[in-house]
């Protein structure tokens, strides 16, 4: 009777932590090192393969120019510790993003240059990790601004040729990255003419995450628990 007793305890208790292993990974999206949650409960993309972190794409596209530097130079408030992304830190992104596979997006003086395949990852896939940067109009691209030329001193970007460039993800092997494409002023008027605003690309240093079993983990340990709880009701029966 205790024996009948224990299993639909042990029945009752994995089926609740299945759940929260669904529960957990709801609304998670990764492609290559990169993960967010298309569920609006972060405005973060974590980035394991540069230990960085990536402001979703829709957080500023709404603003300006100048208003991004505002809300990035400030000394407090929600964004103070975001930089603005140079060409070096797009590389970078664009590595997370293939994982480390060459991507063939090159830093050179070509205007234009389509990325390899990304084993075919849809538009609304990078919307799901990215955020959705087309707040006005129909678009199914994500594009984000970049620094063309800029080094960082004292924790300030100084832009040495007044230029951006832009990455435009589709789909697949439709991925582009424009070098030297505008002057930093044309940004504004580029970005909120057209069907998608356009934000700058953020990153900060990622804090050291915590070592957390996952709930698969703990999953797997509370059903080996429960086996030897088991077979020592069997030995006493």
């Amino acid at each position: 009777m205790k024996f009948k007793f224990f299993k639909k305890v042990f029945i009752a208790l994995v089926l609740s932590l299945s759940c929260l292993v669904n529960l957990a990974n709801a609304g998670l999206i990764t492609i290559g090192a990169l993960t967010s949650n298309d569920d609006g409960s972060t405005n973060v993309i974590s980035d394991t393969r540069n230990n960085r972190e990536w402001l979703r794409w829709d957080e500023l596209a709404n603003l300006t120019y100048l208003e991004t530097l505002v809300q990035t130079t400030s000394l407090v408030g929600p964004y103070s510790d975001w930089t603005i992304a140079g060409v070096e830190e797009a590389t970078e992104f664009l590595n997370a993003l293939y994982n480390g596979a060459d991507h063939g997006c090159v830093d050179n003086d070509t205007s234009e240059i389509f990325c390899k395949d990304n084993l075919g990852f849809s538009s609304a896939e990078y919307t799901a990790l990215l955020g959705d940067s087309s707040t006005r109009g129909v678009s199914s691209a994500d594009t984000v601004w970049f620094y063309d030329d800029a080094w960082v001193f004292d924790g300030v970007d100084v832009v040495t040729n007044g230029k951006a460039s832009f990455l435009n993800l589709t789909s697949g092997g439709s991925n582009r990255k424009y070098n030297s494409s505008h002057t930093i002023v044309e940004t504004d008027t580029y970005a909120h003419t057209s069907d998608a605003s356009i934000g700058w690309l953020m990153f900060r240093q990622s804090a050291v995450p915590a070592m957390v079993p996952e709930p698969s983990t703990l999953v797997i340990f509370a059903i080996g628990l429960m086996g030897l709880v088991s077979r020592r009701f069997k030995k006493k029966s």
